[in-house]
């Protein structure tokens, strides 16, 4: 008989493992909202004014590329990125959107029962929402993040808001930050769990045919 090995990825060899892999961050070819229009995510520096939620364009204090899915023969499921289709969350164009990112959606009538009408989901938590489904990696592509201050949400593929995390948590005693909301140039935004955005995104489908789509704030 004749030995075969299993193929492994060179990146799960390494510490960090298939972690650098799901990690947050835009996937290379998604559009961003920039002065004078849009920039893919691979085409943006310190230097460009990003189109932040709700406080209009910021520069990002640096961005960071680096390469992932670099073998993706045997990526486990929670590191493949999701492939959302154009309108599934207020954006024209279709991209690729990494799991453990958070996506901010908008519907006034949560008003009475959060407090607020802008809450984020894990991107994880809308797979066979609107046609949301899992993707293949593509091979080596670019995984770019721009970093901010503090959290910001960013315009991406003609209308989806996707969060950008700060490169480190800073303690604020005046924010109101407790995991479950945070407070955003002056807007609350409470942050859904698993659960809750179960509930919420079962409302929205529920209404989908009776009114429009209730997605990105405006």
């Amino acid at each position: 008989m004749f030995p075969f090995s299993h193929h492994v990825c060179t990146r799960r060899l390494t510490e960090a493992g298939c972690a650098r892999c799901g990690a947050s961050g835009l996937v290379e070819g998604t559009a961003l909202r920039v002065r004078g229009g849009w920039r893919r995510a691979e085409q943006i520096d310190r230097h460009d004014h990003l189109h932040v939620f709700p406080k209009g364009r910021m520069k990002p204090e640096e961005v960071t590329r680096e390469s992932i899915w670099l073998d993706p023969v045997d990526c486990p499921a929670v590191v493949h990125p999701l492939a959302v289709p154009p309108h599934a969350l207020g954006n024209r164009e279709a991209f690729l959107l990494q799991q453990d990112m958070r996506v901010l959606m908008h519907d006034p009538g949560l008003r009475p029962h959060l407090g607020t009408g802008h809450v984020t989901i894990r991107a994880g938590d809308l797979t066979g929402f609107r046609g949301i489904t899992p993707a293949d990696p593509p091979k080596g592509a670019g995984l770019i993040r721009p970093i901010f201050a503090a959290e910001e949400y960013v315009l991406v593929a003609g209308g989806a808001w996707i969060q950008c995390p700060p490169s480190m948590r800073v303690l604020d005693p005046t924010a109101v930050d407790d995991g479950l909301r945070s407070v955003i140039g002056g807007r609350k935004i409470r942050h859904l769990d698993a659960e809750e955005a179960d509930a919420f995104l079962a409302a929205q489908e529920s209404r989908d045919h009776e009114a429009p789509r209730a997605s990105a704030p405006r």
